[in-house]
């Protein structure tokens, strides 16, 4: 197999949000179209640049893989008549251009078995990247010529090639062909002959096509320049993906602003470069410099003008920056507030001074549960002070400072160091202290059940609010702060000072998937996430038990137990009350299960009580043999209902102290 194939359509610049979910659609839509016309590849690789979307296939089959296809057709009743073919079996053959001698009776029916010859890859392919393009999913897509086009962005090509050869087909009314472009400083038409050389030819032609090489040039330009000029360049990831996302060819130029500036704090002159020029500031020996470094995507030439505008952009925004600055600080952080009473949060959710008020509320109830009353006055300021600063001059400029201005004005009123940093932190995905994690819960807590209550459920790939990714911040934090909390009820705190309703289902069925998808992000199994996610309403103590079981899993007596339990689990599971009568038991078994279940329950809730699920778990174990014993000696279905029902009830407490720790049903067996 050494044919390959080259599919590629351009396009006007695509916005850099999408480009990521387009490469990952255009890998999982390119396997299951090829998987699914049976064609074989070795090597597939997807490209998107801003400019370009491309599928590129090595080692590709021949032809399609042969097949057999078995069909049901009419019964032999109505295909035959005296033993002759009628008008419905000639229907059946001539739609599936078949003949008799394909056919067999099996059961009463005819059947059709044949065999179909693969079509060349060649015949195949165009289909198949017609199909991967139409199933692609957008944002915001576009529409054209007069509404008759929908795709991301207007197409301006369409390349399609079979080895050296052109595959003819068309694509938003443009015909393909073996051409491409190459970078627009350039402004060439390129021809590719074979697909090999796409990668390589463009390069030359100053297109990048592959994200890994762009990045990878990207951090080599920032060591060379911080070798250069002795600064260090203050690098995120994200920037530098969303630079090799906006650029076919990243070119690093350096500039700098007035040193006036140097007085704004650090965080002023980092947002106003990064997110107005999508540029790198720079610090030597921990201070900030006057230099940043960002990047164009213009292969060569003299880029002294484009420097010049650079610098005037930052320039023109810091000198907005410095000014907005100098007319906050007049006021105190708190005198903000006042500005929130006319701020809507959501329409249905009131202002943000109700939603400030509420935070409070709710972060007083966290401090009361988790019994950190010595916090209590730090977190109440903290929570009152937490949105004052959206009503600053700054965030209204640049609202991407949220939480780090809150900060600065807290410092600079005066307030508590703890209760400064903690306004900055609740915005954070890592809620490390514990007043920055209770207002951060608290807010967080309050923007879900908001949104539930009003309609507002995630679904799909849809989730405008980031509901889920909230509550899995929220999680994170309460296990990271060893919170035993009641999630529900908290919950429920939240929706009684929105004075609204809400399904509790609603809030169940989200919050339970939510804790099943942060528990698989913790690196647990799928099985175990299942087994304990019924423990949702406290986090915490699903997450150790989680832990305990993980460790325990792997043993023989594990495993074991698993099997008993598996047996009260089932037999019990239409069974809802847990009552029972010891003097109705009738065998010695019963007698013996009891009383060490009554040593066990004892031992196993100490165990709970104190957060040590491995010793809960361990005791669990030493039911074993007495549950075996117990299905060998006893028949639990009685005739008798009333020992029936007894049996049945004390078998379902013991289910009950087992799904205390979780549902050992879910778990795989291990050998």
């Amino acid at each position: 197999m050494t044919n390959s194939a080259l599919f590629e359509i351009g396009v006007e610049e695509l916005p850099a949000s999408e480009i990521d979910q387009i490469k990952q659609q255009l890998k999982d839509l390119s396997r299951d179209f090829l998987s699914e016309a049976k064609i074989d590849c070795e090597k597939l690789f997807c490209f998107v640049t801003n400019r370009r979307i491309c599928i590129l296939l090595q080692n590709v089959s021949d032809k399609q893989q042969d097949m057999m296809v078995l069909k049901k057709g009419p019964s032999q009743q109505v295909a035959f008549s005296d033993g002759k073919p009628t008008k419905a079996l000639f229907g059946f053959l001539s739609a599936n251009q078949a003949s008799e001698s394909d056919l067999f009776i099996q059961e009463g029916y005819v059947y059709l078995k044949k065999k179909i010859d693969g079509r060349r890859s060649a015949e195949v392919l165009p289909e198949i990247f017609r199909q991967i393009v139409l199933s692609l999913k957008f944002n915001k897509p576009m529409k054209w010529a007069d509404g008759k086009y929908e795709f991301i962005r207007p197409v301006k090509w369409v390349l399609c090639i079979y080895n050296n050869e052109i595959l003819p087909f068309e694509l938003f009314g443009v015909r393909s062909s073996n051409m491409t472009c190459s970078h627009p400083y350039l402004a060439k038409k390129v021809q590719i002959e074979r697909p090999e050389e796409y990668i390589d030819i463009l390069r030359k032609h100053f297109v990048i096509v592959d994200d890994t090489e762009r990045i990878e040039r990207i951090r080599y330009q920032l060591d060379e320049l911080e070798k250069e000029y002795g600064f260090k360049c203050d690098r995120e990831e994200e920037m530098i993906n969303k630079i090799s996302k906006i650029t076919e060819w990243p070119v690093a130029i350096v500039g700098n602003f007035k040193q006036e500036y140097l007085s704004l704090p650090s965080e002023l002159i980092t947002v106003t470069i990064k997110h107005h020029l999508s540029a790198f500031t720079t610090s030597k020996d921990g201070k900030t410099t006057t230099f940043f470094v960002a990047f164009v995507d213009r292969p060569e030439g003299d880029f002294t003008k484009v420097v010049h505008g650079y610098q005037n952009v930052v320039n023109a925004r810091l000198e907005d920056a410095h000014y907005y600055l100098e007319i906050d600080k007049r006021y105190r952080l708190e005198d903000f507030n006042e500005k929130l009473k006319e701020m809507v949060f959501q329409k249905e959710l009131g202002t943000l001074y109700d939603k400030v008020k509420r935070i409070e509320e709710i972060s007083v109830y966290i401090v009361e549960k988790t019994g950190l009353r010595n916090l209590l006055e730090k977190t109440r300021r903290a929570a009152m002070l937490s949105k004052a600063d959206i009503a600053s001059h700054v965030v209204y400029e640049f609202p991407e400072l949220q939480g780090v201005m809150g900060r600065i004005y807290a410092l600079l009123s005066g307030e508590d160091g703890e209760v400064a940093y903690a306004i900055e932190e609740q915005y954070s995905e890592r809620l490390q202290t514990k007043i920055g994690a209770i207002i951060g819960i608290s807010d967080r807590v309050d923007t879900i059940v908001g949104n539930l209550a009003v309609g507002n459920i995630p679904s799909g790939s849809r989730d405008p609010f980031g509901l889920r990714t909230k509550m899995e911040t929220i999680l994170r934090a309460i296990i990271l702060h060893k919170w035993d909390i009641d999630l529900h009820d908290l919950l429920n705190k939240a929706l009684e000072l929105l004075k609204m309703n809400c399904n509790s289902q609603t809030i169940s069925d989200f919050v339970s998937s939510r804790y099943y998808s942060f528990l698989i992000s913790e690196g647990l199994t799928y099985d175990v996430a299942r087994a304990v996610n019924h423990l949702w309403r406290r986090p915490l103590r699903g997450f150790l038990s989680a832990k305990a079981i993980s460790k325990m899993m792997d043993t023989d007596d594990f495993n074991k137990l698993c099997i008993g339990f598996e047996r009260v689990h089932n037999i019990t599971k239409n069974h809802t009350d847990t009552t029972f009568d010891g003097a109705l038991f009738e065998k010695e078994a019963e007698r013996t299960l009891l009383n060490q279940f009554v040593l066990t329950k004892s031992v196993v809730l100490e165990s709970l009580r104190d957060l040590d699920y491995e010793r809960a778990v361990i005791s669990l174990i030493s039911l074993k043999p007495y549950i075996d014993n117990y299905f060998n000696e006893v028949f639990v279905m009685s005739d008798r209902e009333d020992i029936r029902r007894n049996r049945l009830g004390f078998l379902k407490s013991i289910d009950g102290l087992f799904m205390e720790i979780g549902d050992l049903t879910q778990l795989m067996k291990r050998e």
